[in-house]
């Protein structure tokens, strides 16, 4: 569970925030069911997808799944906000350190079971882009992965978990613009 002013912050980002072009409707569902107060056994997570100098990609394949996407977990009732959750997420998964966007590049709404749980539980996953500068670090595989790379974003692997081709897009233009 966590406490309320995370889903207040997590309201207010997702207000602040202008939703991706075609993903309106996911922004909407997720401030919907923030609204509604709904979410006392919801969990809170926060993901990113990191690309480096050379428009790389890095994709974990997650061990409970077994399919390529971003790297994420729960929020953790210490997180002082969703991007220095993912932050949190991408050193403990990765012991890897980037730029967080500060903005989310969208946000998902789903139901499964998790390692938390023992039957599927809503989770409100805000996910960000991160980048590195230069090439591509070294990365050092963790507890809860199988795989961890590097991916050109027109050579992803199989298979992915939903929705992950969207977000490499989104994550690549939030990193053009960027500069």
């Amino acid at each position: 569970m966590h406490e309320i002013d995370q889903w207040d912050s997590t309201a207010a980002l997702l207000v602040a925030t202008a939703a991706p072009v075609g993903r309106e409707a996911a922004w909407v569902q997720a401030m919907t069911f923030i609204d509604a107060g709904h979410f006392d056994d919801a969990h809170l997570v926060a993901s990113v997808l990191v690309i480096d100098s050379d428009g790389l990609v890095l994709l974990a394949r997650h061990r409970r799944y077994g399919q390529w996407g971003p790297i994420g977990g729960h929020v953790e009732p210490r997180d002082a906000s969703l991007s220095a959750a993912a932050a949190r997420e991408l050193l403990e998964e990765a012991t890897l350190v980037a730029r967080i966007h500060p903005s989310p590049i969208d946000v998902l709404l789903s139901s499964f079971q998790c390692r938390t749980s023992t039957e599927p539980v809503l989770h409100l996953d805000v996910i960000f882009a991160a980048f590195v500068s230069g090439s591509a670090p070294a990365l050092v595989n963790s507890d809860e992965l199988t795989g961890l790379e590097w991916f050109a974003t027109g050579d992803l692997p199989v298979p992915l978990l939903p929705v992950t081709t969207e977000l490499v897009g989104l994550a690549t233009a939030a990193a053009n613009s960027q500069g």
